[in-house]
């Protein structure tokens, strides 16, 4: 058998013994949350119902969530098709808005809408979508916001077609911003 270098015989116990530190672990987890299910079906057992625990933790999830109108689920034979209604697409952009990091170069996301009044539905849902989002209002109908949201933002009006009455831009010279 060749010789291996002190670092590499090092590193190949350190390896399978760390293997080894997380096997016992798991046993111990596993012993200690799943005493009874272990004694009586070994480890195979305990990791079929941690499986079935995740299954139904999900159908829960999509219970709620469908329950909430954010989901719309139908099933076309065997399988479960899922898809976010307004509502969730809302939602979810105003999570992906509210998660924008700040842009390093000082630029904000500014939003400017003039809708009309027979568009009040729509008004009042983008006023609500901005505030949700972190945006501040630097005066009527002019909002802003430090994060990289301008491609987001951008992309959703131009899925709801309302270019004509929404511009988004961005800038960073201020006169007054608060």
């Amino acid at each position: 058998m060749p010789k291996l270098p002190t670092t590499k015989l090092l590193l190949a116990l350190l390896s399978s013994t760390g293997k080894v530190a997380i096997d016992f672990y798991t046993l111990l987890y596993d012993l200690k949350f799943h005493r009874g299910d272990y004694v009586r079906g070994g480890h195979a057992l305990v990791k079929e119902y941690q499986r079935f625990n995740k299954q139904r933790e999900a159908k829960v999830a999509l219970q709620q969530l469908k329950r909430a109108k954010y989901i719309q689920a139908q099933k076309i034979g065997n399988r479960l098709m899922v898809s976010l209604t307004a509502k969730g697409r809302a939602a979810t952009l105003s999570a992906q808005l509210k998660a924008a990091q700040p842009r390093g170069d000082k630029l904000a996301t500014v939003v400017i809408f003039d809708i009309p009044e027979s568009q009040n539905n729509a008004r009042r849902q983008l006023r609500l979508l901005l505030r949700q989002s972190g945006f501040t209002k630097l005066q009527q109908s002019v909002w802003q916001s430090k994060g990289d949201t301008y491609h987001l933002l951008a992309e959703f009006i131009k899925q709801v077609k309302q270019e004509r009455w929404i511009n988004v831009f961005r800038a960073k010279d201020f006169l007054n911003r608060p």
